[in-house]
């Protein structure tokens, strides 16, 4: 109901503003389009700088190649000359060709001169080192003609770069204008427009507001299982991998116990699945207050855990024991008569498993080997003997 009637406000809000507001939405789309028009100038303004600036950028990624060549005669540092000069002639005609720019077509012509002649002088140099050697191109580097090249174009790309900023406040002073007509030419009309658009933006708050809990509890839920709360399978996977980075890293200890629930099955059977999951949830429960700092307690799906820990072989035992003993109590208060155990297998990184899936499979075997044991005691998935928590 909520939703319908904040519907009917949002439409009654456009009708509204339709009649009541019609010179100001002409107003507006003149104004609009008129921005438009000039974002695109300014879009266009700055590629075409852009495409001064990137020249800049390749003949000094040619000097350098030809410094290089002229120092050592190695050919190899031709290869960023010759690129340079080879997109040289694309840019340049692009800003020849850019209409945007022709008001700055002296500076235009006088850049694409100077690169001309910038190019020149640096294949004139070449081919005097590769005809007369390292001393007769000594002197033609010495003249330093080059520099001069590049010094007029940045004053040329420069007198370009303050032209545009004034264009730019002109612009913003026409932008400017046009806002104070719409200002005061609308009154009372812009007014009341603007608490139709107030109430359009709380609807739409409101309504991005729901939108972003729905999100959030979407992303809760694909890292956390349903019924318990906890995190799920996909969770443990990617904080598994992420404890298992820091262990090769020597930055803490990894171990891994895998939990399966002794009698659950019966318990759905006889009592029912709402018996059966008040039984995990309680069972989440008295574990997750076990849990220490740096500890995961996961659902990997039915009635399997897994637990990601960090200690020695004793430390682990005793987490180990601690689970155990904490399932020896009737867990829901209606049905005392409830009751489940649980098996423990036990691996640690890298003794038993180097990454998830060799760990996660050395734990698995370890679990069944303490149900083949006689269930509600924990193993290792070597030789060592399953221990029954009362041990």
């Amino acid at each position: 109901m909520n939703s319908v009637g904040r519907v009917e406000r949002k439409l009654l809000a456009l009708v509204a503003l339709f009649y009541l507001s019609l010179m100001l939405l002409i107003g507006a789309i003149w104004g609009s389009q008129a921005s438009l028009s000039s974002g695109r100038d300014v879009q266009d303004l700055y590629r075409s700088l852009y495409r001064l600036s990137s020249l800049l950028s390749m003949l000094q990624d040619a000097e350098i190649g030809q410094r290089g060549y002229l120092l050592t005669s190695d050919p190899q540092y031709l290869e960023p000359y010759e690129r340079a000069t080879e997109q040289l002639d694309e840019h340049l005609s692009l800003l020849v060709e850019s209409h945007i720019l022709r008001a700055y077509k002296p500076d235009i012509d006088a850049i694409t001169r100077l690169s001309q002649l910038k190019r020149s002088e640096l294949a004139q140099t070449i081919a005097v080192r590769r005809e007369q050697g390292q001393s007769a191109v000594q002197r033609t580097l010495d003249e330093d003609v080059g520099k001069l090249y590049m010094d007029e174009m940045r004053l040329r790309i420069g007198n370009i770069e303050r032209g545009v900023k004034a264009s730019l406040a002109e612009q913003k002073a026409d932008l400017e204008w046009r806002s104070y007509l719409a200002l005061w030419g609308g009154g009372g009309g812009a007014l009341l427009m603007l608490g139709l658009l107030t109430l359009l933006f709380v609807d739409l708050r409101r309504d991005l507001s729901e939108r972003a809990e729905l999100l959030e509890r979407l992303a809760f839920e694909s890292q956390h299982d349903s019924l318990t709360q906890i995190p799920n399978r996909r969770a443990f996977n990617e904080t598994l991998d992420q404890a298992l980075a820091l262990a090769r890293r020597g930055e803490r200890q990894v171990a891994l116990l895998y939990l399966d629930l002794d009698g659950f099955k019966p318990i759905n059977d006889q009592y029912g699945h709402a018996a059966g999951d008040a039984t995990l949830k309680a069972v989440v429960a008295r574990w997750q207050g076990l849990m220490r700092e740096g500890e995961v307690l996961a659902r990997l799906g039915g009635d399997e855990f897994a637990i990601i820990a960090a200690g020695d072989a004793d430390a682990v035992e005793r987490l180990a024991r601690r689970l155990i003993e904490a399932l020896d109590t009737p867990l829901l208060e209606h049905f005392p008569e409830v009751r489940v155990g649980v098996s423990v297998g036990l691996a640690r990184y890298a003794e038993h498993g180097e990454d998830r899936r060799r760990l996660i499979a050395a734990a698995d075997t370890a679990m069944y080997r303490a149900k083949e044991a006689g269930k509600h005691c924990f193993a290792w998935p070597e030789s060592r003997q399953p221990v029954l928590a009362v041990v």
